[in-house]
């Protein structure tokens, strides 16, 4: 449901960008589809939702507890930024989105027990609901298979540059072996 970027040092590997996109249509979740409206998140507690790859607790690579995780509202939606740890599942995911394999986002969270948290409608055919207001968001994470088509995660702009001066460096480098080999 997001659209992230991925962002890496030498040991830092960073993702972001978007886990719910207001008012953006769901694929079908069985038998309804979903809209996030853009008051969902308003008073949201989000000092302890975890980054995960596959919506997998087993796979954490962020919290924002840790500060590893980072959350952001603005008129799109909900941004993160997330740190991932040096470990192998985090180093295999961050790869995994900078070939493209795996570029979309989801998330999990809980509603209140009030009704008005939600509406239901009818649209040609399809039952909808519209989330107005979300009780507890649990994770955000980096899947091979969303419930939300518009959502993205590919490598940062800052990576991207970080790879260009790389290739540059590493071409400058040649250059400078092939002109002292031409000196002697």
């Amino acid at each position: 449901m997001t659209n992230s970027n991925v962002d890496t040092g030498q040991q830092d590997m960073v993702i972001e960008g978007y886990a719910i996109l207001f008012n953006t249509m769901s694929d079908d979740l069985g038998g309804f589809k979903e809209i996030v409206s853009p008051n969902a998140l308003d008073g949201v507690d989000v000092s302890d939702v975890k980054c995960l790859i596959n919506n997998d607790f087993n796979y954490v690579i962020g919290r924002t507890q840790a500060e590893t995780l980072e959350l952001t509202v603005d008129d799109k939606g909900l941004y993160f930024k997330c740190h991932l740890p040096n470990t192998s599942y985090a180093r295999d995911i961050y790869e995994n989105i900078k070939a493209g394999n795996v570029n979309q986002c989801s998330f999990f969270y809980t509603l209140p027990n009030d009704e008005s948290a939600r509406t239901w409608s009818n649209e040609d055919g399809e039952y909808v609901q519209t989330i107005h207001q979300i009780d507890q968001l649990i994770e955000v994470s980096v899947v091979t298979i969303p419930a939300y088509k518009d959502t993205s995660v590919e490598v940062g702009q800052r990576a991207k540059s970080l790879e260009r001066f790389k290739e540059l460096e590493s071409l400058k480098i040649s250059l400078q072996l092939d002109s002292l080999r031409l000196d002697t």
